[in-house]
């Protein structure tokens, strides 16, 4: 009776860890407006909190951030002082999962380390890399592409298939070498890898170039894709 009793308290500490914490999701937006009747429907099944920057520098810096167990950014915002930078960074020291959508890439043009942490880098100026220079990353609104997946192991896109979508594509833009791809396209008009992720400091980070508008957010793997992030992100 004792073993039987050891076995099942292993069993549900086991199942207990393995749960997602009960956290809550903080969305950040700032720089574009932000279509609230389609966009927030994709986060219903959680509990979440919605703050645009420049507010947000200022609650990254608070204990009320222990709240939280992902950050999603949905913004395309530019200004950012020191002040700011070191606020931001405290979200990746305490291990906070966080996903970036779509034109969050395009933010804080003017501070290299905000490539380090999405992983990419979408260029409003010229740029050099590796010797080669290019021109400016560029955007094409209402393009009809397939979106491949990569690795149909991970959790994020695990037992997913193939999927068209309606959406903005990118060209043009750099992905650092270190991430995870986790969905391509071979659509034209948009660079090859859209979607990836890797680890920057404590934290797990995940980014997807779809998600322009309600014609992204309605899509059933688009939806699917943003359901697996925040539940692996959440059980980190």
């Amino acid at each position: 009776m004792k073993r039987l009793n050891l076995i099942l308290f292993l069993l549900f500490f086991i199942c207990s860890v393995a749960l997602p914490q009960n956290k809550k999701i903080l969305i950040v937006t700032g720089g574009k407006n932000v279509d609230a009747g389609t966009f927030y429907p994709l986060f219903e099944k959680f509990d979440y909190d919605t703050i645009s920057k420049p507010a947000a520098f200022d609650l990254f810096d608070r204990d009320k951030m222990s709240e939280y167990g992902v950050v999603v950014f949905y913004d395309s915002y530019q200004p950012i002082d020191e002040t700011q930078k070191k606020s931001f960074q405290n979200i990746f020291e305490s291990g906070i999962g966080v996903l970036f959508l779509h034109h969050s890439i395009v933010s804080h043009q003017e501070w290299d380390e905000y490539e380090k942490i999405v992983g990419g880098r979408y260029f409003h100026k010229a740029y050099e890399d590796g010797g080669k220079k290019y021109g400016a990353s560029t955007y094409k609104h209402d393009q009809d592409f397939l979106v491949k997946i990569i690795d149909k192991n991970h959790p994020v896109t695990k037992d997913m298939e193939d999927f068209e979508i309606h959406d903005e594509t990118y060209l043009n833009y750099r992905v650092q070498k270190y991430v995870i791809p986790l969905l391509k396209t071979d659509y034209r008009e948009s660079g090859e890898i859209i979607g990836w992720i890797h680890t920057y400091k404590k934290s797990k980070v995940v980014y997807f170039m779809p998600g322009h508008d309600k014609q992204a957010y309605g899509n059933k793997g688009f939806k699917t894709l943003i359901l697996n992030s925040l539940a692996f992100l959440m059980t980190l």
